[in-house]
């Protein structure tokens, strides 16, 4: 046998359910109905207060015109001030304001005729208690209405819903605490804040506590989220509270932070899982304005590798500074399709160009920047991928030298002021093929200086950026998500991070104070270690370690290093105006010396002749070392201790 009162909210959902699936005419005429019942209701209640029991049949028919009068004005004031519109579920204080509008109106209406007829239409004590208790009986039937369809019909049961904690205890996080409220799919059982004024103190209903008690409290609450809503710390504070979690061993979300709200892509609600941005613990500087419009604002912007995730971003910023023509120049039609897709909604002044081509067009790319007078080139475009670039050598020197050197020639119909290259920290002392091709293409800039010094020609290397395509950010997310094992090549590789926003803001700022011929270099902070950044992405999701999610070692893929560096001689680097960008000359060939082994890589790439290509490699740069050779040691040794702290730290 059921108990009567499972029986009774079985009962009550099966009716909540079939009402919930009426269409709206329906509802409304319900809801109209009880509305009209209890207005009539209350008004009699009001006739049973105000006389003896026993009379007030009698008293109703003597003040039968008056209250015919009353009930039109006030249920005729309810319909029109549109109380059926609102959604009763989500309904809040504008529904008691609504409410008590219409009754207040609807009784001044009924007073003004009772005063132009100069009768007594109704007693006047009734004239007073019967709106009070029409606005209560309407304002709680909603209330119980809203109550039941919450927590019987939309919310899952508290057993079915996780509990959580919500870091902050601010506005932020009140409003995130009314968002979950609604969604009915989190119970929030306690507020964590750093403010002791706070501890001890409830926001609605909630009790409010230190993050010194979360230890206690993740068992006694049987917690199994932490939700961060706090959009306004720094990115230092942000990973002290997230390795003050980490312990805990629960999921953790976050709010946006206020850069991304800026941005527009998030709400003050929108949860999202831990990004690495908030593992590096790294706040971005203010960038400078005049740097950042330098070689943009009212000239014309041509972008290789537009559709790329370097080129994509370059293109957002530059979009920002309003260029006069932004030139997107992609060989991938769906990446472009993309980008162009995405740009077009935010022009204002500025003029789109989409192109579909390589850069080892010549003249194609020569007449695009003839006929638009092409002022600044950001080069991104480029392979990047070292495992497949090892696989696949010729096509790798082909596009990330060659393309860069026919770049180079469509400058010659037309020399743009500024020339930018998107370079590598994997062009230092490479150990496989992308890196040596990228340390090329620089050379070839670093050529085009000496011979054409009336442009500022220049390249930016740096590391890895967050989320870029083969980032090993994205794998280990597709991972946890499919509950595989997280997979690192070694236990000691070590990589630098940036977030992709920021990296193309230093590039930008970076090509604006160059005068020509130097290579820049980002301060990417401190290495990161991608087994503990595996580690510390499976705690954040609310598994342990080699225990719910094992780590594997697959070993170093060709061509990978274990450390990257920046500088070729680290000795002569240079401060600029800005503390995250440095700059250096590096060492370059003779200019005979690089035009005879382009011509012989063209030949060499043309007859698919591997073996002439890397001796072209191995002599143009001759720090290039297979991997195959220097793995043993590189496991055996450290960066470079003689670049300035500010680069490694």
């Amino acid at each position: 046998m059921f108990p009567k009162s499972s029986i009774i909210i079985f009962s009550l959902r099966k009716l909540l359910a079939v009402t919930a699936r009426l269409q709206r005419f329906p509802k409304k005429l319900l809801l109209f109905s009880i509305d009209f019942s209890l207005i009539v209701g209350c008004l009699t209640l009001s006739f049973a207060i105000r006389f003896d029991p026993t009379t007030i049949l009698s008293e109703i028919s003597k003040f039968s015109v008056g209250i015919s009068i009353w009930l039109i004005s006030h249920v005729g004031l309810v319909l029109l001030i549109g109380l059926y519109r609102p959604i009763l579920r989500y309904a809040g204080i504008e529904l008691v304001i609504l409410i008590s509008k219409g009754i207040l109106i609807g009784s001044v209406i009924f007073v003004s005729f009772d005063w132009v007829s100069q009768s007594v239409l109704l007693p006047r004590s009734i004239v007073v208690i019967a709106p009070v208790f029409c606005s209560l009986s309407l304002i709680s039937v909603r209330l119980i209405f809203r109550w039941i369809i919450r927590v019987h019909l939309i919310s899952s049961p508290k057993q079915d819903r996780s509990s959580v904690a919500i870091y902050g205890a601010g506005v932020v996080g009140l409003e995130l605490y009314q968002s979950l409220h609604h969604q009915g799919k989190y119970q929030v059982r306690i507020f964590v804040d750093d403010d002791p004024t706070l501890h001890g103190r409830n926001l609605r209903g909630i009790p409010i506590a230190s993050s010194m008690s979360l230890v206690e409290l993740r068992e006694s609450l049987n917690l199994q989220w932490v939700f961060l809503a706090t959009p306004t710390v720094s990115h230092q504070r942000r990973l002290e509270i997230l390795e003050q979690l980490r312990p805990l061993k629960i999921g953790v979300k976050i709010l946006p932070t206020v850069d991304q709200l800026l941005d527009g892509k998030y709400s003050y609600t929108s949860l999202q899982e831990v990004e690495v941005t908030d593992l590096l613990g790294r706040d971005e500087i203010t960038p400078d304005l005049a740097l950042l419009e330098r070689d943009i604002r009212g000239k014309m912007v041509l972008v290789t590798g537009a559709g790329g995730s370097i080129g994509s971003e370059l293109c957002r910023e530059i979009l920002r500074q309003q260029p006069k023509k932004l030139i997107l120049v992609e060989q991938n039609e769906h990446a472009l399709y993309q980008i162009e897709r995405e740009l077009r909604p935010q022009l204002m002044e500025t003029e789109l160009i989409p192109c579909l081509s390589s850069i080892l067009e010549t003249s194609r790319v020569g007449k695009l920047l003839q006929t638009h007078q092409v002022a600044t080139i950001y080069h991104a475009a480029a392979y990047k991928h070292v495992p497949l670039v090892e696989q696949n050598p010729l096509e790798g020197l082909r596009n990330n030298v060659l393309g860069t050197q026919s770049l180079l020639e469509a400058c010659q119909l037309h020399l743009p002021q500024s020339f930018v290259l998107v370079s590598t920290d994997k062009a230092v002392r490479p150990t496989n093929v992308m890196g040596s091709s990228k340390r090329m293409a620089e050379l070839l800039v670093q050529n085009a200086s000496k011979q054409w010094p009336e442009c500022r020609w220049t390249m930016v290397r740096f590391g890895n950026v967050l989320d870029s395509s083969g980032s090993v950010i994205p794998l280990f997310r597709e991972q946890l998500l499919s509950g595989q094992p997280l997979t690192v090549t070694h236990p000691d590789v070590t990589r630098y991070f940036m977030s992709v926003g920021e990296a193309v803001r230093l590039v930008i700022q970076a090509g604006a104070m160059a005068q020509g011929g130097e290579v820049f270099l980002l301060d990417m902070g401190k290495p990161i270690k991608i087994a503990e950044l595996a580690r510390h992405m499976i705690e954040l999701s609310g598994c342990v370690p080699d225990r719910d999610v094992p780590i594997q070692f697959t070993g170093l893929r060709p061509g990978e290093k274990l450390y990257e560096e920046l500088l070729i001689k680290p000795e002569q680097v240079k401060t600029t105006l800005h503390p995250r960008i440095f700059y250096s000359h590096e060492p370059l060939p003779e200019i005979i010396t690089i035009q005879t082994e382009v011509g012989a890589l063209m030949k060499a790439v043309a007859e698919n002749e591997l073996e002439t290509a890397s001796g072209v490699m191995r002599r143009l740069v001759p720090e290039y070392e297979p991997a195959e050779l220097t793995q043993l040691l590189s496991e055996n040794s450290v960066p470079n201790e003689s670049i300035p702290s500010n680069l490694i730290n």
